[in-house]
């Protein structure tokens, strides 16, 4: 599945990437995604082939599509100690590119997600210089290092912790980078821009973040496992001052 994101000029693209290297050593291996969590029903299907359950400790490599279903959610580890990721309910994540190199020196992820609908939570740790963490959504494409974030399709963005540079495109507009950093933690509506988050809307995502609830929890002796924390559906919603209640800040 290809998002219609418009081309973005060389000097945009070069924000985005985050200083990823040119070109990447002969020696690159593709990354595999693990299922550490699930609550509710999912699907992953690979490109060209039929969709089948998703199921605790499945694999998917680049080029797989994971659908989740109402009132559902899927925890993905990337390994390597890259991060963890949660798609919630109704979503959609397609895993456009993962490629991990060994260098000898450090080891270099390239990682293209795309989200066109749904929401994701990810802790992202801090990665080596030369990797590539981006997250696409229908109206532009976000560059994420070090990251504690909540990412929507609708161009939301929560980041509780390191540094996202967005370039949002829409419709019959320019190209606009946004650089978000945290701490303290911020929040971007194409609306409002960005903002500082407020105390509900901070608690909100930590909630909502892979371990800390919705997940069954993945099982003992995966690498990069979380214990789950107890599922919460009772938190009002945040209420944006300039937008009201923001597609993907609430559940």
């Amino acid at each position: 599945m290809k998002l219609n994101v418009p081309k973005l000029n060389s000097t945009l693209a070069a924000v985005v990437l985050l200083g990823m290297a040119t070109q990447l050593p002969a020696d690159t291996q593709p990354g595999k995604v693990t299922v550490v969590g699930k609550r509710g029903t999912a699907s992953a299907s690979a490109p060209g082939g039929s969709p089948a359950p998703v199921l605790i400790k499945d694999t998917f490599g680049p080029g797989t599509t994971i659908k989740t279903d109402k009132a559902s959610s899927v925890d993905l580890s990337f390994g390597r100690n890259i991060g963890t990721m949660r798609l919630e309910e109704s979503g959609t994540l397609v895993i456009d590119k993962f490629t991990i190199t060994e260098t000898g020196a450090d080891t270099v992820a390239d990682i293209q997600l795309n989200l066109p609908e749904g929401t994701v939570l990810g802790n992202v740790n801090k990665l080596s210089a030369a990797s590539r963490y981006e997250i696409k959504v229908p109206r532009g494409v976000a560059g994420i290092r070090g990251t504690t974030l909540l990412a929507s399709a609708a161009a939301y963005f929560v980041l509780l912790e390191g540094a996202l540079v967005y370039v949002d495109v829409p419709p019959g507009g320019n190209p606009t980078p946004y650089t978000m950093q945290a701490p303290p933690a911020v929040y971007f509506s194409p609306l409002e821009g960005i903002k500082q988050a407020p105390a509900d809307l901070v608690n909100n995502v930590q909630e909502r973040l892979p371990g800390r609830g919705r997940g069954q929890g993945p099982p003992p002796g995966l690498p990069g496992d979380v214990p789950p924390g107890p599922i919460n559906d009772d938190r009002p919603p945040f209420v944006s001052p300039g937008t009201g209640t923001a597609p993907g800040l609430n559940r």
